[in-house]
């Protein structure tokens, strides 16, 4: 991306950094640290780093707690993992994170480049456990220890870890990775978000703190500042740990927190808003649409409830696209088996809930669709940083209904009742009424929407430099939906008439699938049967096998008594499954 493309950058300058603060690290330390973080072997190329990376690794080096508001892609990971590195020997950087699979990405990429880091979890634990290597053992001289809120403040092995890297001064710096979670998730469903503040006042006060996010208001930098106890800064004249002239003592270093914010104006991405249809069909027409847009392009398609995305995914396997689900209510070995499949582009399409998509490394994601109106400007502006990384172009095509502004307040209000009753900081969850007018008026505006959205987040955007590539001040195309319309309705013909376009040998009393859509459909269905066993609380052994879902889908049992009769499936299966498949 060229530099004409970065619109504003408000930080602090590193050459007016006080040296009273902290002594630097060693530069040539520092430069063999960012040689290893980014691959460089040759000795002879220049490293190169955004300012933004310059500064926070300053700060944060020099002791300074800091709050990093850059962009997808930017480098936030970089910015707090060199100063880990640089840090005296035995000091421990404690990263926490808001998924196992955000943390697996990491530690995995740090361990294939000799960085000593760990992740811990309840699942990590159960799966360490065989070693019988202690928690304390586990994590003794990991430069990086990577962790849930959960996990931190909840497991007892932890505590006493906690405790006692505590009274040896063994910690150099906490990290809180994807920071808007404390205001989104913090006051709902992940409690320990929120409590982790108070967590680090018990442990860690007298630490400093880094905050790192893609997306997040002025407004929300001062609550999560509020949260954490520290000072924002944002100039240079303030970093001083010095007296004022009124002989007052500045605040101590870890409890100034530097703000780091670059925003960039991505020419690359192309904003769509595209109104959907109330007809009847019109589920199968807007996956029509994006079939016919997305093709086998690598895309996320973002939905509003775990239901929805199924029900999207489904559509377009039955349109020919290689898409799989994703969502917190699937197996964990199911979900890690289709993130893997959609990074490794076994599947071009993944259907989500919103918590995809963190850490996600993957840069050439052409499309990212939102299906449903997102509930919030923030969360939108988070996801459609994962499209075009490669700075190639990309589009971002949101789907969108008046009714789907109801079916967002719906979930919203069950939010805000569950923020009464636990929330003891006065904050917004991310998903408020006001959040939902908000990203309605941006779906609706006539005019620049990349200039609603930068303005949102007190950011100016230059629109006579915009590309104008946008669909901006419209909301409908006739003829994509025309066309859409017609595969709908050739879509439920050929269903009509052989509900898995049957190319097949039926052999060993089973069904030889050579079509790649029936496969995707197979994977689909079993997906779905290992979800519904889940929530039964049965184990997998009790579930259909692969080899009987496709059998079904071939057969297409009209009644349960039919597919109880199927090999493999029996009465009771039958009525625990019949649904799923009708």
């Amino acid at each position: 991306m060229n530099s004409s493309a970065a619109r504003r950058f408000s930080t602090v300058n590193p050459q007016r950094i006080p040296s009273d603060a902290a002594a630097s690290v060693d530069v040539s330390a520092l430069d063999a640290v960012y040689r290893t973080l980014l691959d460089v072997s040759n000795p002879d190329e220049r490293i190169q780093l955004t300012p933004a990376q310059t500064v926070a690794v300053d700060c944060a080096t020099r002791g300074f707690s800091v709050f990093l508001h850059l962009p997808t892609g930017a480098g936030k990971s970089l910015a707090f993992q060199a100063p880990a590195l640089v840090a005296p020997p035995g000091k421990t950087t404690l990263v926490v994170s808001p998924l196992i699979a955000l943390m697996h990405d990491q530690v995995n990429a740090l361990k294939r480049k000799g960085v000593s880091a760990v992740q811990v979890s309840g699942e990590d634990r159960k799966r360490q456990s065989a070693s019988s290597a202690s928690l304390t053992q586990l994590l003794a001289n990991q430069r990086l220890v990577y962790t849930t809120p959960e996990f931190l403040l909840q497991n007892s092995e932890m505590q006493q870890w906690v405790r006692a890297v505590t009274e040896e001064d063994r910690i150099e710096r906490v990290v809180l990775d994807e920071a808007h979670c404390v205001l989104e998730w913090g006051n709902t469903f992940r409690p320990s978000y929120m409590q982790l503040s108070q967590w680090r006042t018990k442990f860690f006060s007298a630490l400093p703190i880094t905050l790192a996010t893609a997306s997040v208001t002025d407004e929300e930098i001062t609550q999560l500042a509020d949260i954490f106890h520290v000072q924002l800064v944002t100039n240079a004249d303030a970093l001083s740990t010095e007296e004022d002239a009124g002989n007052t003592p500045r605040a101590a270093p870890h409890e100034q927190m530097v703000v780091i914010q670059q925003v960039t104006d991505r020419a690359n991405l192309r904003i769509e808003v595209l109104r959907k249809r109330s007809e009847d069909d019109a589920g199968a027409a807007t996956a029509a649409i994006i079939a016919k847009r997305v093709q086998q392009y690598p895309t996320i398609v973002y939905c509003l409830t775990r239901r929805e995305a199924e029900d999207v995914c489904l559509s377009l396997v039955r349109l020919g696209c290689h898409a799989g689900v994703y969502h917190g209510g699937l197996p964990r070995k199911r979900r890690e088996f289709v993130r893997k499949q959609w990074m490794g582009g076994q599947l071009s399409v993944i259907c989500a809930t919103s918590a995809f998509g963190m850490g996600i490394d993957r840069s050439n994601v052409r499309f990212v669709v939102h299906h449903s109106l997102p509930l919030s400007l923030t969360s939108y502006l988070q996801q459609i940083g994962r499209a075009g990384r490669d700075e190639q172009p990309a589009v971002c095509l949101l789907l969108y209904d008046e009714s789907d502004k109801s079916r967002a307040n719906a979930i919203t209000s069950e939010r805000s009742d569950l923020d009464s009753s636990i929330s003891s900081f006065q904050v917004s969850n991310g998903s408020s009424h006001v959040d939902l007018e908000e990203m309605a008026a941006f779906c609706e505006t006539t005019g620049c929407r990349k200039e609603l959205l930068y303005a949102h987040f007190g950011f100016p955007f230059y629109a006579a430099e915009c590309p104008r590539d946008c669909n901006c001040g419209q909301l409908d195309k006739e003829d994509d939906w025309r066309e859409a319309y017609a595969a709908a309705k050739l879509l439920e013909t050929t269903d009509s008439q052989d509900p898995l376009a049957r190319h097949h040998s039926d052999e060993d009393d089973g069904l030889e699938v050579v079509n790649a859509k029936s496969k995707g459909q197979v994977e689909y269905f079993y997906q779905r049967v290992l979800s519904e066993t889940k929530k039964l609380g049965l184990s997998k052994r009790e579930a259909l096998s692969r080899r009987v879902v496709q059998d079904i889908l071939a057969r297409q049992p009209p009644t349960e008594e039919e597919m109880a009769a199927l090999r493999g499936v029996g009465a009771q299966k039958a009525s625990r499954y019949f649904s799923i498949f009708q």
